[in-house]
């Protein structure tokens, strides 16, 4: 995997004010159950959420969901199907994201931003809003095997 150059913090906080952030989210699935990780850090400190991150500079969209995953869980993936794009536009951050079903290749592990991990049948209560509209799709598409086809806009404001 290629190195990626960090913005300085400063940068980034200024970046934010003006433009989206294109991000990955990874949905994998274990028979009936969808993996969850907690959220150390923030944006979303304390949430349950997808794995997921920021796409770099000069990164393909499939690479960076690969990156993310392997960062965060130290987990190898097999991305299944492409589920669509995402809008979260709240107002610390606003985030287009790009959905992947995946399946694990090997053993889970935590990360620096992940407070625990779980596999759930039935989505926590204090799941990210956009990420329970994901996981309706995610099984609707699993279900049906159609290609959800359109774009979501999600207005959630903290």
């Amino acid at each position: 995997m290629k190195n990626f150059q960090y913005a300085p913090k400063k940068i980034y906080d200024q970046f934010g004010k003006y433009f989206p952030f294109s991000t990955v989210d990874v949905i994998i699935f274990k028979q009936d159950s969808v993996l969850l990780i907690k959220r150390k850090i923030i944006p979303y400190k304390g949430k349950w959420h997808f794995p997921g991150g920021l796409i770099r500079k000069n990164e393909k969209i499939k690479d960076a969901a690969k990156r993310v995953v392997k960062a965060e869980l130290n987990l190898d993936i097999k991305l299944e199907k492409f589920l669509g794009v995402y809008e979260n536009p709240i107002k610390t951050r606003h985030d287009i994201t790009h959905c992947f079903i995946a399946t694990i290749k090997n053993k889970i592990n935590n990360d620096y931003d992940a407070e625990s991990i779980k596999f759930f049948k039935k989505i926590p209560n204090n799941t990210i809003p956009y990420h329970k509209l994901i996981i309706k799709d995610a099984l609707e598409y699993m279900k049906t095997e159609k290609k959800i086809s359109y774009h979501r806009q999600i207005f959630y404001f903290l």
